[in-house]
């Protein structure tokens, strides 16, 4: 009779560990789950905001690159329509007019810098700036020469070309795409104080651009 009651209470005993250690072992197993989830919601949330903000980065991309032919083309047609004035007025209309070299300098270093060739590009922009310190073109030329070095990873020459926008030309058109391209290159360089600072700059100073509102975006995803 003890016998078969001691038997009874060892399998009692078993069959209760076993359960205590299922239920243990369930929750486990559900902690490690919620966990895992919790991390993969994370993940997809990163990703979804990487995922937006390349696309509104190309958006903007494409947005300079219309920008850069309708600013060239508008500026070719007031010059031409000058110069054909001006030679109206001296009466020497029977000559040819000629195009005006600063702005012929700046076209081909475009078409250079579309054809991906960055050197001869450079040289194009480079000369513009020597011959023309003082021209119409000489911001766009110190914009794109930093655009051409930050397309190369060259980030300390990109730095030094974007500041001479903002520095000399503080109110040019250009100057919110440098301000947003320094915090870019700030960022690049782990200079996490320095990208803050520029990207809030260009909000404050110009809220209405396209640079501001990539600015933003930078902003969120570095207070993530």
């Amino acid at each position: 009779m003890i016998k078969f009651f001691l038997k009874g209470f060892l399998l009692f005993s078993i069959s209760f560990s076993l359960n205590i250690n299922t239920k243990e072992s369930l929750e486990e197993s559900n902690q490690i789950l919620y966990e895992k989830l919790s991390a993969l919601e994370k993940e997809v949330a990163l990703l979804r905001s990487i995922i937006e903000e390349n696309t509104f980065s190309i958006e903007r991309y494409q947005e300079l690159n219309q920008q850069r032919y309708l600013d060239l083309d508008k500026r070719l047609h007031d010059l031409i329509s000058k110069e054909l004035i001006e030679t109206n007025k001296k009466e020497i209309a029977q000559e040819p007019v000629s195009v005006n070299e600063e702005l012929s300098l700046y076209k081909e270093a475009l078409e250079l810098f579309d054809k991906a060739r960055y050197s001869e590009a450079l040289e194009r922009f480079r000369e513009l700036i020597i011959n023309y310190p003082g021209g119409d073109y000489s911001a766009d030329a110190y914009f794109w020469s930093g655009e051409l070095y930050l397309a190369q990873n060259s980030l300390q020459d990109a730095r030094q070309y974007f500041l001479m926008v903002i520095n000399r030309y503080a109110n040019h058109p250009r100057s919110p795409d440098s301000l947003f391209k320094l915090g870019v290159i700030s960022y690049k360089l782990n200079e996490t104080q320095e990208a803050l600072k520029y990207f809030n700059k260009v909000i404050e100073l110009f809220p209405d651009s396209g640079s501001a509102q990539l600015a933003k975006k930078n902003l969120e995803n570095l207070q993530k």
